[in-house]
């Protein structure tokens, strides 16, 4: 009987344009909610204290909705593809933060981001392996 090797599992795919696939549709989603809140906080008496918890939450579901679509599109190695999808969906936040509002966070908090977004992106991938 011919044993065949993992090599051989592996889908002759090119990870990183989906991973920015991915990337990009975290980024979309970020940008719906935060201008679907902006309206929603603008026009209502909704108070602005929210607005920290509602950056977190969504920067959760859009990383978790990120690397769930790139771990089903690639099939393997989703903790790692879903790692990476979150790292670099913290990295271009973060860059945007730099350029808009002209501060970066502390060096402590900057890892810290990039470890929870690594750490989400990672977990997301793991169940879209498994869904």
């Amino acid at each position: 009987m011919k044993s065949i090797s993992a090599v051989d599992l592996k889908p002759n795919i090119n990870f990183l344009p989906v991973i920015g696939m991915g990337v990009l549709l975290a980024l979309v989603i970020s940008l719906a909610v935060f201008m679907a809140a902006s309206v929603i906080i603008s026009y209502t008496a909704v108070p602005e204290t929210i607005v920290p918890y509602l950056s977190f939450i969504t920067s959760i579901l859009s990383i978790f909705v990120g690397a769930l679509f790139v771990s089903r599109k690639i099939s393997y190695k989703g903790w790692l593809n879903g790692g990476l999808t979150g790292i670099f969906y913290v990295l271009i936040v973060l860059l945007l933060g730099l350029f808009i509002a002209g501060e970066f966070p502390v060096f402590t908090s900057f890892l810290m981001k990039v470890f929870l977004g690594f750490i989400f992106g990672a977990v997301s991938g793991i169940v879209g392996m498994n869904i």
